[in-house]
């Protein structure tokens, strides 16, 4: 019987060294990050604002050995985590949103997100085939 959690599990631990990676960034390499990635104008940012970047990024840790614990730990649970993933950020935006926030920054990580996004999907998508496929056989 083929092992369908191998490619969710290893997906997730590289999500959660990837997350351990941001939450680095935003914490130890802020200000870097805040105008080399984000691209904000530091003459303009309040250090509220920034420090709230930094915040993110302590639940960048957090999410990240979370990952990481989940995919050596409990590997089943590793596909419904990678979906989450995606649409939990989606319904923070829809919260923000709600509250008539829109951000105004060039923001260069959206893109990384995307693709962040995109291979959570697909993980997920391909989970759902194998499984189907394992439970005709």
């Amino acid at each position: 019987m083929k092992d369908i959690f191998w490619l969710p599990s290893t997906v997730l631990f590289f999500i959660g060294g990837v997350d351990v990676l941001r939450g680095f960034m935003h914490t130890f390499l802020l200000t870097w990050s805040a105008t080399n990635v984000a691209k904000l104008n530091m003459a303009l940012e309040s250090s509220d604002q920034v420090f709230l970047l930094g915040v993110f990024g302590i639940s960048n840790f957090l999410t990240g050995f979370i990952f990481l614990l989940i995919s050596k730990k409990a590997r089943e649970l590793s596909p419904y985590i990678l979906i989450m993933i995606p649409l939990t950020y989606l319904l923070g935006l829809l919260g923000i949103w709600s509250g008539n926030v829109f951000g105004q920054a060039a923001f260069q990580g959206k893109y990384f997100l995307l693709v962040y996004f995109g291979i959570c999907i697909i993980t997920f998508i391909i989970f759902q085939f194998q499984k189907m496929n394992q439970q005709q056989v």
